[in-house]
């Protein structure tokens, strides 16, 4: 584990403090955020960037020990004070000017809501005379002195609110701390218990590499055990937990066991005082849910605190009161018989199959497979019947147990009479035989299952699943004939299955509309009959169909939302194979935006997803996701390790191989064999459109186009334009034509259209070409107008390096005086109220304003409140 903590997800404060540096109005930042949220972390990186750019720096910290002596925390700052007592303030006032030196000086106070009143006011006094540029960071919901709030109310400095990280930071966050990818299940526990929180994460990990529960194997860190908290965390804790009496306590255990539960169900097993005082002490909060109160604990640490305390006897005789009550409450809420079949697994005291299995099935129609393995497990053990083995050799598959998956429903094959037993059977266990790089015997399975078979609507069923496994072996203009009596049909069943090849196929050979509307009609259907019937995939699968659909339109807006929907589903119920797919998406929305380090992670997140869902044939697309992003990023490293293990996959799926045809050739130009990489791409797209990957191969083209042989794709994109449905295809055609005709004024229209769908860095590289195509034909203004575009656009694409960027003209920058006067125009200030505001001549405001034109290629004011971006400090 690196020695320094990684800081990840704080780019966009950062900058703010950045510029808040350059501002000459602005004397510091206060940094706001809850305890652990990674204030200091911030506030240092803050001086490492104060440093850098030519400030003295200087440091306190602020504690309850020093809060009531005056300048307490900022003694060690101000040792030559003598006897100067008499106005303190002007004393340390002058030993912080003689500190900074030649140099301004850059003063980070920590937790300044613990400081006294003397040092607040000192504070608030040297940034307000801008003698100090202060960072400081303040605890939220703590009581501030008024000094300290004035420092923002009143503007001498610039507050930043520090919110908890995103889900893909922390994601980061995990993987950077351990230097190295981390199983999914272990990194949502951990998010889980720690809440985002990066101080808990960090001392999350710091225990479980200590008790060695966190251990690297095959190249992946994954949990050998629960997580164990640390002493540190247990400690932040304790002393709430221990001051407890233990009739409350004994509250809090059920509750640590049982959440969520009733309120009147923990009234039952404890008492009604001991309930409101783990409300009164912020032990346990309360919701309503339909009409009844509902208890949880008020974090997750105090569950993993008191579990671990709870001995197994009274955690068995808990959780057997917890099934009894609410089982004489009627347990008719939804996903009580899910609860009570759990709490009386973790008691040993069921024998009732039936019950199991239903609890199981509930289980997995909520998409937890580790809980549906435990309670299917339980009822085959107990009965071995053709529907307990289908649940739980379905959950098996989808836990990636492709053998013990095989045994169970082999078995339980053997045990089916009816056709919706043969048929149910079939299809789980020829999708886990794919799974398990078996494809001839899946194939043969189902085959002989049709055969036997005697009810139509169940045969044309097991005809829709053997289309998409023929689908994924590379044949898809056969899976979609195959599927067509289904999709043209009435039987609903037949068109939920059917549903999943078609809108593929249909999306990925650019019929988008087509594919979407069938995607979802199957959706709706499937959610009426979800949790009714047995199925063998559930209704989110026609979701990631309309994802795709979304993506190649070009609603990047619409997708994304759909995305991030779908993916707190999938996290929540720890969904591996849905993590895979979504991470997936992600990653290809996230390319085609242009934000390049936000697809790299993506895509790893979903190869990590696939990985330890045993399904290696679908870490292919990632994988080639991953080797593209990687070469546009020009980590060199990177596209070595990451070609190499995508070579080393052996899968029977190979459908959609255009795409990493299309990653290969990025590969080879990052590497310099420019050549070799448009001659790959210009075989592969004649196969991608041949296979009915036609979206795909226009990919593949626009990749030509990017990487500078515009002339080989511009008639094949054009076709494909006018036989595709969507905008996406269009707009690359229309890139691939201006440039192939260095049509400077075409090649703005084309950015213009990109910027507008959220195509950035298609958008950058389509004005860089501009710039180049307007400065060839003299057209200077226009040159530099389409440069300033590209850069702006650039500055989006998170370090991206395509041959286009690289190529972007060098912007003369503004002068800082350039800067203040077209900040101010822009906001639409008259050129004398810029004189009078920056004490200059009206005269020597239009002279700096004529040169920001030049350097910024516009023509006047109209067009600066558009480049605001460009005119703040870098």
């Amino acid at each position: 584990m690196p020695p320094d903590w990684p800081l990840v997800g704080r780019s966009t404060d950062l900058d703010r403090v950045a510029t808040a540096l350059g501002r000459a109005d602005c004397s510091g930042v206060v940094l706001i955020g809850p305890g652990g949220v990674g204030k200091t972390r911030v506030a240092t990186e803050c001086l490492t960037l104060a440093e850098t750019s030519g400030f003295s720096t200087a440091r306190a910290v602020a504690t309850r020990s020093t809060s009531t002596i005056p300048l307490g925390a900022l003694a060690p700052l101000l040792p030559h004070l003598g006897d100067k007592t008499v106005n303190l303030l002007v004393a340390a006032r002058e030993a912080l000017r003689a500190r900074s030196g030649s140099k301004p000086l850059v003063l980070l106070v920590d937790d300044a809501h613990l400081l006294d009143d003397v040092s607040a006011a000192l504070l608030l006094q040297i940034a307000a005379d801008q003698q100090v540029f202060v960072v400081i960071t303040v605890r939220s919901g703590e009581e501030v002195s008024d000094a300290i709030t004035s420092l923002w109310k009143d503007g001498h400095a610039e507050r930043i609110d520090l919110e908890p990280l995103l889900d893909l930071d922390l994601d980061q966050l995990v993987v950077e701390a351990l230097d190295g990818p981390v199983d999914p299940l272990a990194r949502d526990e951990l998010l889980r218990i720690s809440e985002g929180n990066p101080l808990t994460l960090r001392e999350l990990i710091y225990a479980g590499l200590r008790s060695k529960v966190l251990v690297e194997a095959d190249g992946v860190w994954r949990l050998t055990g629960p997580v164990t908290v640390s002493p540190r965390l247990a400690d932040l804790v304790s002393d709430r937990l221990d001051a407890l009496d233990d009739e409350a306590y004994g509250a809090l255990e059920v509750l640590a066991l049982g959440e969520p539960i009733g309120i009147a169900v923990l009234e039952q097993l404890s008492s009604v005082g001991a309930a409101e005082t783990l409300e009164r002490k912020g032990l346990m909060r309360v919701f309503e849910d339909e009409r009844r109160l509902e208890a949880w604990l008020a974090h997750p640490l105090y569950g993993e605190v008191v579990r671990t305390r709870i001995g197994r006897l009274r955690a068995r005789r808990v959780r057997r009161d917890l099934a009894d009550v609410v089982e004489a409450h009627g347990a008719n809420r939804r996903g009580d018989l899910l609860r009570i079949a759990t709490w009386r697994l973790e008691s040993g005291n069921t024998t009732n199959a039936a019950s199991l299995a239903a609890a199981a099935r509930q289980a997995y129609v909520a998409l937890d497979f580790g809980l549906s393995r435990r309670l299917g497990e339980a009822a085959w053990m107990i009965e071995k019947t053709v529907r307990t083995g289908h649940l739980y050799g379905l959950v098996l598959s989808e836990l990636g147990f492709c053998a013990e998956a095989e045994a169970v429903l082999r078995e339980a094959s053997t045990l089916a009479v009816t056709d919706e037993d043969q048929v149910l059977v079939t299809m789980a266990r020829s999708e886990n035989l794919f799974r398990d790089e078996r494809p001839d015997e899946a194939i043969e399975v189902i085959l002989e299952a049709e055969e036997r078979t005697a009810e139509p609507s169940w045969r044309l069923e097991l005809v829709g699943h053997r289309a998409t496994l023929v689908m994924l072996r590379g044949e898809p203009r056969e899976a979609l004939e195959l599927v067509r009596p289904a999709v043209e049909g009435t039987e609903t069943r037949p068109l939920i299955e059917a549903a999943i090849t078609a809108a593929t196929v249909l999306a990925w050979d650019g019929m988008g509309d087509d594919a979407l509307a069938i995607a979802e009609r199957a959706h709706a259907a499937h959610l009426d009959i979800w949790e009714h019937e047995l199925f063998q995939s559930d209704p989110g699968i026609h979701v990631l169909g309309i994802i795709v659909c979304l993506i190649h339109d070009g609603r990047l807006d619409d997708g994304e939302e759909l995305l991030d929907l779908a993916w707190a589903g999938a996290t929540q119920q720890q969904a591996l194979h849905a993590q895979g797919w979504l991470g997936l998406f992600y990653g290809n929305l996230m390319d085609l935006r242009g934000r390049a380090r936000s697809a790299l992670q993506w895509y790893q997140r979903s190869n990590a997803s696939f990985a330890s869902a045993n399904l290696r044939g679908r870490q292919r697309w990632p994988l080639g996701g991953a080797l593209k992003t990687a070469a546009i990023l020009g980590r060199s490293d990177d596209v070595v390790r990451i070609g190499r293990q995508l070579d080393e996959i052996e899968t029977c799926v190979v459908f959609n191989h255009v795409l990493l045809d299309d990653a290969r050739a990025w590969a080879l130009a990052s590497s310099g064999d420019g050549g070799a990489a448009r001659d790959l791409l210009d075989t592969v797209v004649d196969v991608g459109i041949a296979e009915s990957s036609r979206y795909a191969a226009a990919q593949a083209l626009s990749s030509l186009v990017r990487l500078g042989q515009p002339e080989r794709a511009v008639e094949r994109l054009a076709e494909l334009a006018s036989s595709c449905q969507g905008r996406v295809i269009p707009a690359w055609s229309a890139h691939a034509a201006a440039s192939a005709e260095a049509d400077g004024d075409g090649l703005a229209d084309a950015a213009s259209t990109y910027a507008q769908l959220g195509i950035v860095m298609l958008a950058a590289e389509a004005e860089a070409e501009a710039s180049r195509a307007f400065r060839r034909a003299g057209r200077s203004r226009a040159a530099t107008a389409a440069a300033q575009r590209s850069k702006l656009h650039g500055d989006r694409c998170e370090g991206a390096a395509s041959p286009s960027l690289a190529l972007v003209e060098e912007i003369t920058p503004l002068t800082r005086r350039e800067r203040e006067v077209s900040l101010l125009a822009a906001q639409g200030f008259a050129s004398r109220e810029i004189a009078e505001k920056l004490f200059l001549s009206v005269r020597t405001v239009e002279n700096h304003l004529q040169r920001a034109y030049e350097k910024l290629g516009i023509a006047g004011r109209d067009e600066l409140a558009g480049l605001i971006g460009a005119l703040k400090p870098r």
